[in-house]
């Protein structure tokens, strides 16, 4: 069965370092194919908040995903400063991120704009991570984007709020530190086509801390049919980032 974890940040800094040795030795552990990837918020604005950081942290990724012998799937991390690169179609994803006590995206900028206009046109999926009213916000207006909830919504306002999205054929969650009851609660409002295993691997120096391995065997302990899973673990993403 292939395994895809669409949840990986990696950087290789002063501050913090989960560099494609420490990816791959993850992913060999846990008995996965590959994992989309993207860069650290401490590197895009958490410690160093500057233009020319950003961009390090997201060639960074992109390079990581050039040189590894396993399936790496580099999502670009976008910050409240829009930058465009010009290879944005070397991506296969987008990487939005922000919690309610750091600095906001300014969603009237028409830099936002441009931004968006540039991902829709690349048809990148959206992995966003926001404020509950910020992700209401964003899947109005976007209505063509394929967008990503991680934690089955427990970073976006909590799982028992995500009711709004379940009608809606372009939202997608992942699992990554999400309990097996929210998990479950999300599977049987809206089947395992839109439900995408994630980790959350993100440095040994944060809370959210997990190995490929421990979400993976936390998801296989329940009781979810075998062709479900296979969805789930490596079908639901590749198709999305396949149509990038």
């Amino acid at each position: 069965m292939r395994i895809i974890d669409n949840h990986i940040h990696c950087g290789d800094n002063i501050h913090k370092s989960f560099t494609i040795k420490d990816v791959e030795q993850n992913l060999r552990e846990a008995g996965a194919d590959g994992a989309v990837i993207f860069a650290f918020p401490e590197d895009m604005y958490r410690i160093e908040d500057s233009r020319e950081w950003r961009i390090r942290a997201n060639n960074y990724v992109l390079e990581l995903s050039r040189i590894s012998e396993m399936e790496i799937y580099p999502f670009y991390f976008v910050w409240n400063d829009y930058i465009i690169p010009d290879n944005l179609n070397d991506y296969v994803g987008i990487k939005w991120h922000r919690h309610w006590d750091e600095p906001r995206y300014d969603y009237d900028d028409p830099r936002c704009d441009e931004m968006l206009k540039a991902i829709k046109e690349l048809n990148l999926p959206v992995l966003i991570e926001e404020e509950y009213q910020e992700t209401v916000n964003f899947v109005q207006d976007n209505p063509e984007l394929n967008i990503i909830i991680p934690h089955m919504g427990g970073l976006n306002g909590g799982c028992d709020k995500m009711d709004i999205f379940f009608d809606n054929p372009n939202i997608y969650f992942d699992t990554s530190t999400a309990s097996p009851d929210d998990i479950s609660r999300i599977l049987d409002n809206v089947g395992a086509d839109r439900v995408i295993f994630g980790s959350d691997v993100s440095g040994t120096s944060q809370p959210f801390f997990n190995f490929t391995k421990v979400e993976l065997e936390k998801f296989m302990q329940m009781d979810i049919d075998h062709k479900y899973r296979e969805k789930i673990l490596s079908g639901n993403i590749e198709s999305l980032v396949s149509k990038s």
